[in-house]
């Protein structure tokens, strides 16, 4: 007895064939796509931002020995220390909800005036006894240009 073929049968095993592999390049050629295209678009932010990505916002600037505690864009994240877009005219201790205000600083009261910040940046436990900021900056000069570019991140 000879086997009758099904001269369809080949014809549909091939044309599954196809289509599988059809849809594995394209699915291939959408991914490597989108992630070419996520790279680019990191790249570009990065290049525009003017950093590397994962570099703190404000290196390179004035502000630069701030940003190792301190987030400065608008929005940013409190990290050790408390988020500073926007700190000149400010009310001190302002987000109430972030644990890291100390008692000292914040029954201190008040805004943030730059002569205040100057007083915080030259010796934080002189100007609000208790509190746990231990950096200083003595330099009556870089205190003057920490607070210049803080000025510029207004709201």
């Amino acid at each position: 007895m000879t086997g009758v073929r099904d001269p369809g049968l080949a014809r549909r095993f091939l044309a599954r064939r196809l289509v599988a592999r059809h849809t594995l390049i394209i699915t291939f050629l959408v991914t490597a796509g989108l992630v070419t295209a996520g790279v680019a678009a990191s790249a570009a932010w990065a290049a525009s931002a003017g950093r590397i990505p994962g570099e703190p916002w404000g290196r390179g600037t004035a502000a630069d020995s701030c940003v190792v505690c301190h987030s400065l864009e608008r929005g940013g994240p409190f990290r050790v220390a408390p988020n500073l877009f926007g700190i000149v005219g400010a009310e001190k201790a302002r987000d109430r909800d972030w644990y890291g205000y100390t008692t000292a600083l914040r029954q201190k009261g008040g805004t943030w005036t730059e002569a205040d910040l100057d007083q915080y940046l030259a010796d934080a436990s002189a100007f609000a006894p208790g509190t746990t900021k231990t950096i200083r900056i003595t330099d009556p000069e870089e205190r003057k240009q920490i607070i210049a570019f803080l000025k510029t991140l207004h709201r």
